[in-house]
């Protein structure tokens, strides 16, 4: 029997290439991430800086009139209204392995059967890191391990970019007493709550700025929505009208037949599978975003602007092999790739000024009856 052909240095770098292509793209996220503080999620490709921590520059508006006519301009400068988040990276790796007996075709073969599984391995964790992000408190604690003391104070804190169901007289800084006042008649995701949470973003301060300005300086905003959210928002009937109105009415484009992105009011809305079926089986729904309010099942939907979530890049993914080969007889290949992620506040100011604030996000809690 011969031996099978070992991988080459030129396989192993299409491979790579590869990889790096299709473990980004299949997030859900990607078509919002990029390097421009305009991206959704704010993607900072530091390969070079030492230590563990990247920290990230937020900086609000200028105040003020400025000077007109012979005023003197000395003494009247305004500060900048400075930020940071800072976000640890940490490396990420993934194997397979196989005996010689398991590898009956060539090494070619086996590299083909184990990339599909690191691919969907890494795809998930970037994912699910991702949905946890969007709905960390304000010390960093995700949702579904924050107490109610935690919970109190990213409501009290976002109270310009939380909105409980379809109006904003629900709000309250105990957020539990917010989701009661949810019910399943009136608090669906539907275009009167999309556009709402719209209208906040505008008017929050520091303003959540939209994702991209369209011709004739249109603003969009992105919400990543909870699956029975949208449910919801597809049954709506002014979602209904809108589309048939503007959309192609084949089945083929229609995003009402398709499961696709909605668009309505200056607001893309993306379905997110995953905020109902968690990363685990015992995970159904996913406690991240899925919970009762003692009387129905809620979920959450995130209207996002720029920089929302802060994504490091460390080191880009690269396939490794196992040393330890058993005299030929294993073949271990994996994946390795660096990164932090995390929901980017308003935090760190020197005068205390919105610390604890999320950047670009409103949260919208909404019913999310199965």
């Amino acid at each position: 029997m011969a031996t099978p052909p070992t991988l080459s240095g030129l396989e192993l770098t299409k491979w790579r290439s590869k990889f790096i292509t299709e473990y980004i793209r299949d997030t859900g996220f990607d078509t919002y991430m990029g390097d421009a503080d305009t991206d959704i999620i704010h993607v900072v490709n530091d390969l070079q800086t030492d230590g563990y921590t990247i920290r990230i520059p937020l900086m609000g508006k200028l105040g003020g009139s400025g000077v007109t006519g012979n005023t003197s301009l000395t003494g009247n400068e305004q500060q900048l209204d400075q930020y940071y988040q800072d976000i640890t990276w940490e490396f990420r790796r993934q194997a397979v392995l196989a005996t010689k007996k398991d590898r009956e075709k060539s090494a070619v073969d086996f590299m083909a059967q184990a990339r599909p599984r690191l691919k969907e391995w890494s795809t998930e964790n970037v994912k699910y890191r991702l949905i946890e992000c969007f709905h960390k408190m304000s010390d960093g604690t995700p949702f579904s391990a924050a107490d109610a003391t935690t919970r109190n104070a990213f409501s009290a804190k976002n109270k310009d970019r939380i909105l409980y169901g379809s109006t904003q007289a629900n709000y309250s800084p105990t957020h539990a007493t917010g989701l009661t006042a949810i019910d399943n008649t009136d608090d669906k995701l539907s275009t009167k709550v999309g556009s709402l949470a719209r209208f906040m973003a505008r008017q929050a301060r520091p303003m959540i700025r939209p994702y991209k300005t369209g011709t004739q300086g249109r603003e969009f905003y992105v919400m990543f929505c909870h699956p029975l959210g949208f449910r919801d928002l597809k049954a709506d009937t002014v979602m209904q009208q809108a589309n048939r109105d503007a959309r192609a009415r084949d089945v083929e484009s229609n995003p009402l037949f398709q499961d696709g992105d909605l668009i309505y009011d200056g607001v893309i809305y993306r379905e997110i599978p995953e905020f109902y079926q968690g990363k685990d089986t015992a995970d159904v729904p996913n406690p991240e975003t899925t919970f009762s309010n003692g009387t129905i099942q809620c979920g959450v939907s995130f209207l996002c602007g720029s920089q929302s979530i802060g994504f490091v890049n460390k080191q880009a993914a690269i396939p490794t092999t196992r040393a330890d080969d058993d005299y030929g007889f294993l073949k271990g290949v994996g994946i390795e790739f660096a990164d932090g992620i995390d929901k980017l506040r308003w935090n760190n100011n020197p005068q205390g000024i919105n610390n604890g604030k999320d950047v670009g996000i409103v949260t919208v809690y909404h019913a999310a009856v199965a």
